[in-house]
């Protein structure tokens, strides 16, 4: 039980998740390719990013 436990705590890397082979096949039928993926998380988190620090100071952006 124990070691059930343990394989839930880790957290792989992006580059772990993307050499999984199950991704090639998940990101086909998206209609991406690896660098897109990448693209698109750089971007997700500049504007999360970006949200939060809006929110702290208060600056609507606008």
């Amino acid at each position: 039980m124990d070691r059930r436990i343990d394989c839930c705590r880790y957290q792989p890397s992006l580059d772990d998740l993307l050499a999984d082979e199950v991704m090639e096949p998940v990101l086909r039928s998206a209609g991406l390719d690896e660098r897109e993926l990448r693209e698109m998380m750089v971007e997700t988190a500049r504007r999360i990013e970006d949200r939060e620090r809006r929110m702290v100071t208060g600056d609507d952006g606008g």
